[in-house]
């Protein structure tokens, strides 16, 4: 994206009105966008690739600042935000900002109101952030105990590729959801899994079924309609019948998704064995996938590459292979999992990798360092591309071009 110097129609408009009829304007125009919703898109002449994205936001009277911040990746906040801070319609509390984008990409976004356009992002999110109440496109994230504790706002550009399989398709038969508080003497700890069965799951079936275990279960199933996507896979015969175990994060999630081998233990030695005695799954690695999205990407990767006995495909979604264990010395052209596979043979496993071209570099970068790795060990990949950032915008639909991709053909 990129920020449009000119003003768009929307506001020379806005501004001619109040020459000519004062503020009472103000409240006309703050009326229309509760009906029809922000940011105002405007279709550019002679260019059909990109449209003008108007965004507003309306502030209190002592605001003094607003920073837009669009999910486009940190690295890409340059000379102070100056290409991000919104500006002021003259004596109103109307803030704008208006960018070129083109016309086949999701975005994430937030306002940040009095912003001190420093790097401290965490301060950012946690306390400054807010969405934008004019648009109707909402994301509701759940904190622990399944409660709201976050929004955020979206966009979906005209030509951004619709979703097949992330939504509810009327007439599809639905799996089952199991739900348990499982603990774990590994962890100390207990938290909520979830296990889905397939619509006609059999517990005595001959021919054992093929499973599939998420981190972020939670966010998977709250946003990323995983269920309903399994659901459409296996109706529309995409995917054969699938055993899925979503694992919910804690707050220790950062500490055990950044491969971590006691959580390694914890999925493999407590949490499989006590699914096989209660499920009806396989026992064959080439029948179990591990996946996530961000960190489960890396974490999915590194239980591959730990226990490729016990899974044979990995599901990485935006993997933070940027990551490095504190004590490790990466060289300047490999990141760490790319050098952990460069030093061993050949594992049998299948790789699904994805990325978002708004991530940040060290995202982007890193990701592209192991997929060529991966391809220049022989390995079994596909990687793939998808227009948004690190973001919820995508995952639910990349999960079933994975899921396609690493099992679809059995």
């Amino acid at each position: 994206m990129e920020k449009y110097l000119l003003k768009s129609n929307t506001i020379i408009d806005l501004e001619e009105k109040i020459r000519i009829n004062g503020l009472y304007e103000v409240e006309k125009f703050l009326h229309r966008l509760n009906s029809i919703g922000t940011p105002i898109l405007e279709r550019l002449e002679k260019d059909d690739e990109n449209s003008l994205l108007t965004f507003i936001y309306e502030s209190d009277k002592e605001c003094e600042s607003v920073l837009f911040v669009p999910n486009i990746g940190e690295d890409r906040y340059k000379d102070k935000y100056k290409d991000f801070q919104m500006k002021r319609l003259k004596k109103t509390n109307i803030w704008y900002i208006t960018y070129k984008v083109k016309n086949d990409i999701r975005l994430m976004y937030y306002f940040s109101p009095n912003d001190p356009l420093d790097d401290d992002w965490d301060d950012r999110f946690d306390n400054r952030v807010t969405y934008d109440k004019f648009n109707k496109n909402i994301l509701n994230f759940k904190g622990k105990n399944g409660i709201e504790d976050s929004k955020a706002s979206y966009i979906i550009m005209p030509n951004s590729p619709r979703d097949i399989w992330a939504n509810k398709i009327i007439g599809v038969p639905t799996g089952n959801i199991d739900e348990y508080i499982f603990k774990s003497n590994i962890l100390n700890d207990e938290r909520k899994i979830r296990v889905y069965t397939p619509y006609g799951y059999d517990n005595n079936k001959k021919k054992k079924y093929a499973f599939m275990i998420l981190t972020d279960g939670n966010e998977y199933i709250d946003n990323l309609y995983a269920i309903e996507t399994l659901n459409n896979l296996i109706y529309y015969k995409k995917i054969a019948p699938i055993v899925s175990i979503f694992i919910d994060s804690t707050e220790k999630r950062d500490e055990e998704l950044t491969c971590d081998d006691e959580f390694g233990k914890y999925v493999t030695t407590e949490l499989i064995p006590w699914i096989r005695r209660n499920y009806n799954i396989s026992n064959k690695s080439q029948d179990a996938i591990i996946g996530g999205l961000s960190y489960g990407g890396l974490t999915a990767t590194y239980f591959g590459l730990k226990y490729p006995d016990v899974f044979g495909n990995i599901l990485s979604e935006s993997g933070s292979y940027w990551y490095k264990p504190n004590d490790f010395i990466c060289d300047n052209n490999n990141c760490y999992m790319s050098m952990q596979f460069k030093k061993i043979n050949k594992l049998p496993l299948k790789f699904y990798l994805n990325i978002g071209i708004l991530e940040d570099k060290y995202m982007i970068d890193s990701n592209i360092n192991l997929k060529n790795t991966l391809k220049a060990k022989g390995y079994d990949i596909k990687f793939q591309w998808f227009n948004s950032g690190h973001d919820y915008l995508y995952w639910g639909e990349t999960m079933a071009y994975g899921l396609i991709y690493l099992i679809g053909d059995r």
